[in-house]
Parts: structure tokens; sequence; C-alpha cells
């Protein structure tokens, strides 16, 4: 699934992770692909279910 980084970032701030959220604005690429980038989201803490548009 093809997501915004900026989805990310909301969802990383919304739980209070703001150096995380820091983090994933340099790691990321613009368009984030849950499974290609997979491993980052995981080391960022980032749950790709609740990205996902029915909130997982």
């Amino acid at each position: 699934m093809q997501i915004d980084k900026e989805t990310v970032t909301e969802a990383l701030r919304e739980r209070g992770f703001h150096d995380r959220a820091a983090q994933a604005e340099c790691a990321l690429p613009r368009s984030v692909d849950t499974e290609r980038d997979a491993a980052l989201l995981k080391e960022l803490d980032v749950d790709k279910a609740a990205l996902e548009p029915d909130g997982g």
C-alpha cells in the first residue's frame, strides 16, 4: 500500500513521538510503500496496519 510520508509523521506526532517523526521525515521517501519500507517502519515503531484507511 502506498501512503504519504506525512501520514506516517502525523501518526507518530499524535502518539507523542516527535523525535521519531523527525527521524521519519529524513529517512522515508515522499511516497511510502508499506511493504517495501516495512523494515524502516518497524524501526520507527509504526504499525502499518494502523495507517490503512480503515484504521487497520
